[in-house]
């Protein structure tokens, strides 16, 4: 019997940005897929998925009856996660789970699986809303390789996916590759305050920011050159921006920033974890 049948029935847990985009990802990525979907708030789950997708959406497991689900992708809140899962064990008798729920260990995931089900930790970041996500993964021991080219295809299908070799890596990654988005958009933040501050009008300055860090990470994926390199081919001796890295690159200016940003970041997944084993 094949690891995951013709058909390919998928269960999705929670339908909110993260999920929607994986549902959408995931349709596209695989045409045999059969796609359910469980949200309370079905509504709210419909227009994210927008009108021509084409699978089940749901408020509640008691509309799965029977069904049985060869993966099932759990995208809730890590308080919810184990009560989820709880909830459609009879559905996931032998099934693949990959949990997105932040800083829930495995440990905490199988309070709520079958014994043959197969546990994976996935964390994506906002960017898969447009497909350009950078996801971190860990499996335990029963994962076969099946179910890992399947998680590579599904996290494929949103960006770039990576495998790491222990579970406590990914609660560190998550300082960097979950909440990196958010650091980067509270840069655009400032660059735009400070652009209206010396003069330049509310749309512009929302224009120039954004553009900036478009324009920037395009480099960075488009160019082989390293992110130093690139900054060096922005600032010639004596320009304004090197007079601005001056002050930027300060060690105790944004260097010290950043680092104890990523601290302090890291420590509260490592607390998520613990509060969740």
């Amino acid at each position: 019997m094949p690891l995951f049948s013709e058909r390919c029935p998928v269960l999705l847990i929670g339908c909110g940005n993260m999920g929607s985009a994986i549902a959408l990802a995931l349709k596209g990525a695989m045409a045999n897929l059969a796609l359910t979907v469980i949200d309370s708030d079905e509504q709210k789950a419909r227009k994210l998925l927008g009108e021509q997708f084409e699978g089940k959406v749901v408020s509640g497991s008691a509309a799965l009856g029977d069904e049985q689900f060869d993966v099932c992708v759990l995208a809730v809140k890590p308080g919810d996660a184990v009560e989820a899962l709880l909830s459609v064990q009879s559905n996931l008798q032998a099934s693949l789970i990959i949990s997105i729920a932040a800083g829930t260990s495995l440990f905490s995931l199988k309070r709520g699986a079958t014994p043959a089900s197969r546990l994976v930790r996935v964390m994506p970041n906002l960017a898969a809303i447009v497909r350009k996500a950078v996801s971190v993964g860990y499996a335990d021991g029963a994962v076969l390789s099946a179910d890992r080219k399947f998680v590579e295809v599904v996290f494929g299908a949103i960006g770039r996916f990576h495998w790491l070799k222990s579970e406590e890596e990914i609660d560190i990654a998550t300082a960097i590759t979950g909440s990196g988005p958010g650091f980067v958009f509270s840069l655009t933040q400032h660059l735009q305050q400070e652009a209206e501050r010396i003069g330049i009008s509310k749309e512009a300055a929302d224009l120039f920011a954004r553009q900036i860090i478009v324009g920037a990470g395009a480099l960075l994926e488009a160019d082989t050159r390293s992110p130093n390199e690139l900054k060096h081919a922005v600032a010639s001796p004596g320009g304004t921006t090197a007079a601005g890295l001056a002050v930027f690159e300060q060690t105790e200016a944004m260097p010290r920033v950043i680092r104890e940003t990523i601290a302090a970041a890291a420590m509260r997944a490592k607390e998520l974890a613990l509060g969740q084993s």
